[in-house]
Protein backbone atom coordinates (compact mmCIF):
# COMPACT_ATOMS: atom_id res chain seq x y z
CA UNK A 1 0.00 0.00 0.00
CA UNK A 2 1.35 3.41 -0.94
CA UNK A 3 -0.60 5.32 1.72
CA UNK A 4 0.90 4.58 5.14
CA UNK A 5 -1.22 7.04 7.15
CA UNK A 6 -3.36 5.72 10.01
CA UNK A 7 -6.94 6.92 10.44
CA UNK A 8 -10.25 6.18 12.11
CA UNK A 9 -13.50 6.49 10.14
CA UNK A 10 -16.38 6.94 12.61
CA UNK A 11 -19.11 7.07 9.94
CA UNK A 12 -18.29 3.78 8.17
CA UNK A 13 -19.48 1.47 10.94
CA UNK A 14 -19.30 0.37 14.56
CA UNK A 15 -18.95 -2.85 16.55
CA UNK A 16 -22.54 -3.92 15.77
CA UNK A 17 -22.31 -3.02 12.09
CA UNK A 18 -18.65 -3.34 10.97
CA UNK A 19 -17.45 -1.34 7.94
CA UNK A 20 -17.51 -3.01 4.52
CA UNK A 21 -13.73 -2.78 4.31
CA UNK A 22 -13.31 -4.60 7.61
CA UNK A 23 -10.03 -6.19 6.49
CA UNK A 24 -8.49 -2.70 6.64
CA UNK A 25 -9.18 -2.63 10.40
CA UNK A 26 -7.46 -5.87 11.44
CA UNK A 27 -4.24 -5.88 13.48
CA UNK A 28 -2.27 -8.77 14.95
CA UNK A 29 -0.84 -8.42 18.46
CA UNK A 30 2.85 -9.40 18.23
CA UNK A 31 5.66 -9.71 20.79
CA UNK A 32 8.39 -7.07 20.87
CA UNK A 33 11.00 -7.44 18.11
CA UNK A 34 14.63 -6.36 18.62
CA UNK A 35 16.02 -3.78 16.21
CA UNK A 36 19.53 -2.81 17.41
CA UNK A 37 21.48 -4.71 14.69
CA UNK A 38 19.03 -3.70 11.96
CA UNK A 39 19.25 -0.09 13.13
CA UNK A 40 23.06 -0.14 12.80
CA UNK A 41 22.81 -1.62 9.31
CA UNK A 42 20.17 0.92 8.14
CA UNK A 43 22.35 3.76 9.44
CA UNK A 44 25.48 2.48 7.66
CA UNK A 45 23.67 1.67 4.39
CA UNK A 46 21.76 4.95 4.21
CA UNK A 47 22.49 6.69 0.87
CA UNK A 48 24.22 10.04 1.29
CA UNK A 49 25.51 9.01 4.71
CA UNK A 50 29.09 8.11 5.57
CA UNK A 51 30.37 6.80 2.23
CA UNK A 52 33.62 5.61 3.86
CA UNK A 53 31.82 2.68 5.49
CA UNK A 54 33.93 -0.38 4.74
CA UNK A 55 32.26 -2.90 2.39
CA UNK A 56 33.36 -5.76 4.65
CA UNK A 57 31.86 -4.01 7.68
CA UNK A 58 28.63 -3.38 5.76
CA UNK A 59 28.44 -7.09 4.87
CA UNK A 60 28.92 -8.01 8.55
CA UNK A 61 26.23 -5.56 9.61
CA UNK A 62 23.87 -6.98 6.97
CA UNK A 63 24.54 -10.50 8.25
CA UNK A 64 23.92 -9.40 11.87
CA UNK A 65 20.65 -7.69 10.83
CA UNK A 66 19.45 -10.88 9.07
CA UNK A 67 20.41 -12.94 12.12
CA UNK A 68 18.44 -10.59 14.36
CA UNK A 69 15.35 -11.00 12.12
CA UNK A 70 15.62 -14.79 12.37
CA UNK A 71 15.98 -14.58 16.16
CA UNK A 72 12.89 -12.37 16.30
CA UNK A 73 10.91 -14.92 14.24
CA UNK A 74 12.10 -17.76 16.48
CA UNK A 75 11.20 -15.84 19.64
CA UNK A 76 7.78 -14.96 18.22
CA UNK A 77 7.02 -18.62 17.54
CA UNK A 78 7.97 -19.53 21.14
CA UNK A 79 5.69 -16.85 22.58
CA UNK A 80 2.71 -17.76 20.36
CA UNK A 81 -0.35 -18.29 22.55
CA UNK A 82 1.09 -16.50 25.60
CA UNK A 83 -1.49 -14.45 27.53
CA UNK A 84 -0.76 -10.71 27.23
CA UNK A 85 -0.56 -8.85 30.54
CA UNK A 86 -0.86 -5.15 31.31
CA UNK A 87 2.58 -3.55 31.22
CA UNK A 88 3.82 -5.87 28.43
CA UNK A 89 5.44 -4.34 25.36
CA UNK A 90 3.64 -5.34 22.14
CA UNK A 91 3.69 -4.47 18.44
CA UNK A 92 0.64 -4.05 16.20
CA UNK A 93 0.96 -5.61 12.74
CA UNK A 94 -1.58 -4.32 10.21
CA UNK A 95 -2.68 -7.52 8.46
CA UNK A 96 -3.67 -6.15 5.07
CA UNK A 97 -0.46 -4.17 4.46
CA UNK A 98 1.81 -6.40 6.61
CA UNK A 99 3.27 -3.24 8.22
CA UNK A 100 3.79 -2.26 11.84
CA UNK A 101 2.01 0.66 13.52
CA UNK A 102 4.91 3.03 14.27
CA UNK A 103 5.34 6.37 16.05
CA UNK A 104 8.00 8.75 14.70
CA UNK A 105 8.82 11.10 17.57
CA UNK A 106 11.04 13.26 15.34
CA UNK A 107 8.22 14.27 12.98
CA UNK A 108 5.06 16.22 13.79
CA UNK A 109 1.68 14.79 12.80
CA UNK A 110 0.43 15.98 9.40
CA UNK A 111 -2.61 17.80 10.83
CA UNK A 112 -2.26 18.16 14.59
CA UNK A 113 1.14 19.85 14.81
CA UNK A 114 1.58 19.42 18.58
CA UNK A 115 1.32 15.63 18.14
CA UNK A 116 3.80 13.03 16.84
CA UNK A 117 3.33 11.29 13.53
CA UNK A 118 1.96 7.74 13.38
CA UNK A 119 2.51 5.67 10.22
CA UNK A 120 2.70 2.08 9.01
CA UNK A 121 6.30 0.82 8.61
CA UNK A 122 7.16 -2.37 6.70
CA UNK A 123 10.10 -3.48 8.89
CA UNK A 124 9.09 -1.71 12.09
CA UNK A 125 11.56 -0.07 14.48
CA UNK A 126 11.79 0.90 18.14
CA UNK A 127 8.93 3.34 17.50
CA UNK A 128 6.71 0.26 16.93
CA UNK A 129 6.92 -0.74 20.62
CA UNK A 130 3.81 0.00 22.70
CA UNK A 131 3.10 -0.54 26.39
CA UNK A 132 -0.41 -1.93 26.79
CA UNK A 133 -1.89 -0.22 29.85
CA UNK A 134 -5.33 -0.36 31.54
CA UNK A 135 -7.72 2.55 30.97
CA UNK A 136 -9.86 1.85 34.05
CA UNK A 137 -8.50 1.32 37.56
CA UNK A 138 -10.23 -2.05 38.00
CA UNK A 139 -7.26 -3.54 36.11
CA UNK A 140 -3.63 -3.08 37.21
CA UNK A 141 -0.17 -3.85 35.80
CA UNK A 142 0.48 -7.60 35.72
CA UNK A 143 -3.23 -8.49 35.23
CA UNK A 144 -4.19 -10.40 32.07
CA UNK A 145 -5.70 -8.31 29.26
CA UNK A 146 -9.32 -9.44 28.75
CA UNK A 147 -11.29 -9.26 25.49
CA UNK A 148 -13.55 -6.21 25.67
CA UNK A 149 -11.19 -4.24 27.94
CA UNK A 150 -10.49 -0.59 27.19
CA UNK A 151 -6.72 -0.06 26.99
CA UNK A 152 -4.21 2.74 26.50
CA UNK A 153 -1.47 2.15 23.90
CA UNK A 154 1.59 4.07 25.06
CA UNK A 155 4.67 4.18 22.78
CA UNK A 156 7.79 3.08 24.68
CA UNK A 157 10.05 5.79 23.24
CA UNK A 158 7.61 8.62 22.55
CA UNK A 159 5.82 8.36 25.90
CA UNK A 160 2.57 9.92 24.64
CA UNK A 161 -0.47 7.66 24.05
CA UNK A 162 -1.95 6.71 20.69
CA UNK A 163 -4.67 9.26 19.96
CA UNK A 164 -7.69 9.39 17.64
CA UNK A 165 -7.74 13.03 16.56
CA UNK A 166 -10.76 15.11 15.59
CA UNK A 167 -8.81 16.54 12.62
CA UNK A 168 -10.05 15.16 9.26
CA UNK A 169 -7.76 14.47 6.31
CA UNK A 170 -8.21 17.02 3.53
CA UNK A 171 -8.01 14.42 0.74
CA UNK A 172 -10.20 11.84 2.58
CA UNK A 173 -13.23 13.47 4.25
CA UNK A 174 -14.57 11.38 7.13
CA UNK A 175 -11.10 10.04 7.98
CA UNK A 176 -9.73 11.31 11.30
CA UNK A 177 -5.96 11.31 11.81
CA UNK A 178 -4.39 8.93 14.33
CA UNK A 179 -1.34 10.41 16.07
CA UNK A 180 0.53 10.31 19.37
CA UNK A 181 -0.13 13.07 21.93
CA UNK A 182 -0.82 13.50 25.64
CA UNK A 183 -4.52 12.54 25.77
CA UNK A 184 -7.07 10.18 27.34
CA UNK A 185 -7.97 8.16 24.20
CA UNK A 186 -8.86 4.53 24.97
CA UNK A 187 -8.96 1.61 22.52
CA UNK A 188 -11.27 -1.38 22.96
CA UNK A 189 -9.80 -4.86 22.51
CA UNK A 190 -12.09 -6.80 20.13
CA UNK A 191 -11.23 -10.35 19.09
CA UNK A 192 -11.33 -11.22 15.39
CA UNK A 193 -9.46 -14.54 15.49
CA UNK A 194 -7.80 -16.66 18.19
CA UNK A 195 -4.12 -17.45 17.67
CA UNK A 196 -4.96 -21.18 17.59
CA UNK A 197 -7.31 -20.63 14.59
CA UNK A 198 -4.60 -18.92 12.55
CA UNK A 199 -3.34 -21.93 10.56
CA UNK A 200 -2.15 -21.81 6.97
CA UNK A 201 -3.83 -25.11 6.10
CA UNK A 202 -7.29 -24.11 7.41
CA UNK A 203 -10.01 -21.99 5.77
CA UNK A 204 -10.51 -18.85 7.88
CA UNK A 205 -12.62 -15.71 7.97
CA UNK A 206 -10.79 -13.04 5.99
CA UNK A 207 -9.21 -15.50 3.53
CA UNK A 208 -9.45 -14.43 -0.10
CA UNK A 209 -10.36 -17.39 -2.32
CA UNK A 210 -11.49 -18.37 -5.80
CA UNK A 211 -14.49 -20.70 -6.19
CA UNK A 212 -13.52 -23.16 -8.91
CA UNK A 213 -16.11 -25.55 -10.33
CA UNK A 214 -14.39 -28.91 -10.54
CA UNK A 215 -16.24 -30.42 -13.53
CA UNK A 216 -16.94 -27.31 -15.58
CA UNK A 217 -13.38 -26.06 -14.87
CA UNK A 218 -14.59 -22.48 -14.49
CA UNK A 219 -14.29 -19.84 -11.77
CA UNK A 220 -17.32 -18.29 -10.08
CA UNK A 221 -17.23 -14.64 -11.14
CA UNK A 222 -19.23 -11.46 -10.54
CA UNK A 223 -19.26 -8.86 -13.33
CA UNK A 224 -21.42 -6.35 -15.18
CA UNK A 225 -23.42 -7.29 -18.27
CA UNK A 226 -25.67 -4.70 -19.94
CA UNK A 227 -25.41 -2.42 -16.89
CA UNK A 228 -26.50 -5.16 -14.45
CA UNK A 229 -24.39 -7.30 -12.14
CA UNK A 230 -24.48 -11.08 -12.54
CA UNK A 231 -22.87 -14.05 -10.80
CA UNK A 232 -21.79 -16.75 -13.27
CA UNK A 233 -19.18 -19.33 -14.22
CA UNK A 234 -16.79 -17.67 -16.66
CA UNK A 235 -15.39 -19.55 -19.65
CA UNK A 236 -11.72 -18.71 -20.10
CA UNK A 237 -9.68 -18.68 -23.29
CA UNK A 238 -6.57 -19.83 -21.46
CA UNK A 239 -5.06 -23.25 -22.07
CA UNK A 240 -5.35 -24.10 -18.37
CA UNK A 241 -8.54 -22.94 -16.66
CA UNK A 242 -6.82 -22.81 -13.25
CA UNK A 243 -4.37 -20.18 -14.51
CA UNK A 244 -7.11 -17.54 -14.89
CA UNK A 245 -6.17 -14.46 -12.88
CA UNK A 246 -9.19 -12.11 -13.02
CA UNK A 247 -9.69 -10.14 -9.80
CA UNK A 248 -13.44 -10.38 -10.48
CA UNK A 249 -13.26 -14.03 -9.38
CA UNK A 250 -11.90 -13.21 -5.91
CA UNK A 251 -14.16 -13.73 -2.88
CA UNK A 252 -13.49 -12.99 0.78
CA UNK A 253 -14.66 -15.67 3.20
CA UNK A 254 -16.68 -14.58 6.24
CA UNK A 255 -17.43 -17.08 9.01
CA UNK A 256 -20.83 -16.15 10.52
CA UNK A 257 -20.88 -15.51 14.30
CA UNK A 258 -23.28 -13.77 16.70
CA UNK A 259 -20.57 -11.12 17.08
CA UNK A 260 -20.33 -9.48 13.62
CA UNK A 261 -16.68 -8.51 14.26
CA UNK A 262 -15.63 -12.11 14.88
CA UNK A 263 -13.89 -14.23 12.27
CA UNK A 264 -11.82 -17.33 13.04
CA UNK A 265 -11.47 -20.78 11.56
CA UNK A 266 -14.22 -22.30 9.44
CA UNK A 267 -15.72 -25.60 10.64
CA UNK A 268 -17.90 -27.98 8.64
CA UNK A 269 -20.85 -26.99 10.84
CA UNK A 270 -20.13 -23.24 10.45
CA UNK A 271 -22.16 -20.84 8.33
CA UNK A 272 -20.35 -18.79 5.67
CA UNK A 273 -20.74 -15.66 3.59
CA UNK A 274 -18.72 -14.84 0.47
CA UNK A 275 -17.97 -11.17 -0.22
CA UNK A 276 -16.94 -10.19 -3.74
CA UNK A 277 -13.65 -8.41 -3.30
CA UNK A 278 -13.98 -5.99 -6.23
CA UNK A 279 -17.52 -4.75 -5.53
CA UNK A 280 -18.11 -5.51 -1.82
CA UNK A 281 -21.35 -7.36 -2.73
CA UNK A 282 -22.26 -10.67 -1.13
CA UNK A 283 -23.05 -13.96 -2.85
CA UNK A 284 -26.74 -14.79 -2.39
CA UNK A 285 -29.57 -16.72 -4.05
CA UNK A 286 -32.96 -15.55 -5.25
CA UNK A 287 -35.88 -17.23 -6.99
CA UNK A 288 -35.31 -17.30 -10.74
CA UNK A 289 -37.48 -18.23 -13.68
CA UNK A 290 -38.73 -21.75 -14.31
CA UNK A 291 -36.13 -23.36 -16.50
CA UNK A 292 -37.83 -24.65 -19.72
CA UNK A 293 -35.01 -27.16 -20.27
CA UNK A 294 -35.07 -28.36 -16.70
CA UNK A 295 -36.59 -31.80 -17.39
CA UNK A 296 -34.34 -32.45 -20.36
CA UNK A 297 -31.11 -31.36 -18.70
CA UNK A 298 -28.85 -34.38 -18.42
CA UNK A 299 -26.82 -35.52 -15.42
CA UNK A 300 -23.61 -34.40 -17.10
CA UNK A 301 -24.94 -30.85 -17.47
CA UNK A 302 -25.84 -30.48 -13.81
CA UNK A 303 -23.35 -30.87 -11.03
CA UNK A 304 -23.07 -29.62 -7.49
CA UNK A 305 -19.41 -30.22 -6.81
CA UNK A 306 -17.39 -27.05 -6.42
CA UNK A 307 -13.64 -26.90 -5.89
CA UNK A 308 -13.01 -24.32 -3.23
CA UNK A 309 -9.62 -22.73 -4.04
CA UNK A 310 -7.70 -20.19 -2.01
CA UNK A 311 -5.83 -19.51 -5.24
CA UNK A 312 -5.01 -23.22 -5.59
CA UNK A 313 -7.32 -25.87 -4.10
CA UNK A 314 -6.68 -29.34 -5.53
CA UNK A 315 -9.39 -31.88 -4.98
CA UNK A 316 -10.97 -35.04 -6.27
CA UNK A 317 -14.61 -36.08 -6.33
CA UNK A 318 -16.09 -38.16 -9.14
CA UNK A 319 -18.58 -39.73 -6.77
CA UNK A 320 -21.86 -39.82 -8.69
CA UNK A 321 -23.67 -41.55 -5.80
CA UNK A 322 -22.91 -38.63 -3.49
CA UNK A 323 -24.10 -36.14 -6.08
CA UNK A 324 -27.23 -38.12 -6.90
CA UNK A 325 -28.97 -37.10 -3.71
CA UNK A 326 -28.34 -33.43 -4.52
CA UNK A 327 -30.51 -33.56 -7.62
CA UNK A 328 -34.22 -32.90 -7.35
CA UNK A 329 -35.63 -33.19 -10.90
CA UNK A 330 -39.18 -32.91 -9.58
CA UNK A 331 -38.47 -29.33 -8.40
CA UNK A 332 -39.08 -26.93 -11.25
CA UNK A 333 -38.39 -23.77 -9.28
CA UNK A 334 -34.83 -22.70 -9.99
CA UNK A 335 -32.87 -20.34 -7.76
CA UNK A 336 -30.14 -18.16 -9.19
CA UNK A 337 -26.98 -16.86 -7.58
CA UNK A 338 -27.00 -13.06 -7.40
CA UNK A 339 -24.89 -10.34 -5.75
CA UNK A 340 -26.55 -8.43 -2.88
CA UNK A 341 -25.14 -5.27 -1.28
CA UNK A 342 -26.19 -6.01 2.32
CA UNK A 343 -23.97 -8.34 4.36
CA UNK A 344 -26.77 -8.85 6.90
CA UNK A 345 -29.12 -10.31 4.25
CA UNK A 346 -30.04 -13.84 5.37
CA UNK A 347 -30.10 -14.97 1.73
CA UNK A 348 -26.29 -14.60 1.67
CA UNK A 349 -25.64 -17.46 4.12
CA UNK A 350 -24.22 -20.76 2.83
CA UNK A 351 -23.05 -24.06 4.28
CA UNK A 352 -20.09 -26.12 3.10
CA UNK A 353 -20.72 -29.84 2.71
CA UNK A 354 -17.71 -32.20 2.57
CA UNK A 355 -17.42 -34.84 -0.13
CA UNK A 356 -15.69 -37.20 2.31
CA UNK A 357 -16.80 -38.35 5.75
CA UNK A 358 -15.88 -35.65 8.28
CA UNK A 359 -17.15 -34.55 11.69
CA UNK A 360 -19.09 -31.28 11.82
CA UNK A 361 -16.81 -29.96 14.57
CA UNK A 362 -13.62 -30.40 12.50
CA UNK A 363 -12.02 -27.51 10.65
CA UNK A 364 -12.36 -27.08 6.87
CA UNK A 365 -8.98 -27.83 5.28
CA UNK A 366 -7.89 -25.76 2.31
CA UNK A 367 -7.34 -28.84 0.15
CA UNK A 368 -10.84 -30.31 0.04
CA UNK A 369 -13.70 -30.39 -2.44
CA UNK A 370 -16.92 -28.93 -1.09
CA UNK A 371 -20.56 -28.62 -2.09
CA UNK A 372 -22.27 -25.30 -1.45
CA UNK A 373 -25.72 -25.44 0.16
CA UNK A 374 -27.86 -22.32 0.38
CA UNK A 375 -29.29 -22.13 3.88
CA UNK A 376 -32.63 -20.33 3.31
CA UNK A 377 -33.81 -22.29 0.29
CA UNK A 378 -32.16 -25.58 1.31
CA UNK A 379 -30.88 -25.94 -2.26
CA UNK A 380 -27.49 -26.86 -3.68
CA UNK A 381 -25.42 -24.64 -5.93
CA UNK A 382 -24.93 -26.33 -9.29
CA UNK A 383 -23.76 -25.38 -12.75
CA UNK A 384 -25.88 -25.05 -15.89
CA UNK A 385 -25.11 -24.61 -19.56
CA UNK A 386 -27.53 -21.65 -19.88
CA UNK A 387 -25.55 -18.61 -21.06
CA UNK A 388 -26.43 -15.16 -19.73
CA UNK A 389 -24.81 -13.43 -22.71
CA UNK A 390 -26.80 -15.37 -25.37
CA UNK A 391 -26.50 -12.56 -27.91
CA UNK A 392 -22.69 -12.83 -28.02
CA UNK A 393 -20.98 -14.86 -30.73
CA UNK A 394 -19.08 -16.82 -28.10
CA UNK A 395 -21.00 -16.75 -24.78
CA UNK A 396 -18.70 -16.96 -21.76
CA UNK A 397 -21.14 -16.32 -18.88
CA UNK A 398 -22.89 -19.50 -17.68
CA UNK A 399 -25.75 -19.13 -15.23
CA UNK A 400 -25.39 -20.77 -11.78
Amino acid sequence: LVDDRCVVQPDTGDLNNPPKKFRDCLFRLCPMNRYSAQKQFWKAAKPGGNSTTDTVLLTKLHHAADLEKKQNDSENRKLLGTVIQYGNVIQLLHLKSNKYLTVNKRLPALLEKNAMRVTLDSAGNEGSWFYIQPFYKLRSLGDSVVIGDKVVLNPVNAGQPLHASSHQLVDNPGCNEVNSVNCNTSWKVVLFMKWSDNKETILKGGDVVRLFHAEQEKFLTCDDHRKKQYVFLRTTGRQSATSATSSKALWEVEVVHHDPCRGGAGYWNSLFRFKHLATGCYLAAEMGEVNPDFEEESAEQRSAVVDFTPFNFQLDADNEALRGRLRAPQEKIMYTLVPVPDGMDISSIFELDPTTLRGGDSMVPRSSYVRLRHLCTNTWVHSTNNPIDKEEEKPVMLRV
